[in-house]
């Protein structure tokens, strides 16, 4: 069932996406004040998102995995995980996993079928999702937390301390062309 506050636009996230919001430590607070209804499919939370990079100690020592149970995922406050259980879902899935990975897939074709947007970086779903559903929004990870930083009017310290970790713990950095890149390159000058 999709999450709750219908006047809110839906918005599924993909793997990317929510391993990046996990490597913050804050990903309750931060969807929390997202504008969206927040959902992502089971076989992203089951077989997609599996772990970021634990913080060492002393901070300069080896990095290690901190795994994300399926669990863990399915408990957290404001993402509801989605099952494929239309037939109308499962076709659209097929359709898509033709040309991206299952997870992206998943999203997509629930996003079609529930009327949602995509949250995601990876390219080439990003092109297929424009070609073969161009209806459906799009959001890269720089957009989540550009939108959380306004939205709560979060001090300048840390919104750099919440993208170094997602840099460090999801080893994500966005691409040059991705929207509010130059918002996100400020904090590492």
């Amino acid at each position: 069932m999709p999450p709750k506050n219908p006047e809110r636009p839906l918005l599924f996230l993909d793997a990317c996406c929510i391993i990046n919001l996990f490597a913050t430590g804050l990903i309750e607070e931060i969807l929390a004040s997202l504008p969206y209804r927040l959902a992502t499919s089971r076989l992203v939370a089951t077989r997609e998102v599996l772990s970021i990079a634990r913080i060492a100690s002393p901070p300069d020592g080896p990095l290690e995995r901190e795994v994300i149970s399926p669990a863990r995922l399915e408990n957290t406050e404001n993402l509801a995980v989605l099952d494929l259980v239309t037939d109308a879902e499962r076709a659209d899935f097929i359709r898509f996993t033709a040309e991206i990975d299952d997870g992206e897939a998943s999203v997509c074709a629930l996003a079609v079928a529930h009327q949602g947007g995509v949250a995601t970086d990876d390219r080439r779903a990003l092109r297929v999702l424009g070609r073969i559903a161009p209806r459906v929004p799009t959001v890269q990870t720089p957009e989540l937390f550009h939108d959380w930083a306004r939205l709560t009017r979060a001090p300048e310290r840390t919104v750099k301390d919440v993208l170094r970790a997602v840099r460090l713990r999801a080893r994500f950095y966005p691409r040059r062309d991705a929207p509010c890149f130059e918002w996100w390159e400020r904090y590492f000058r």
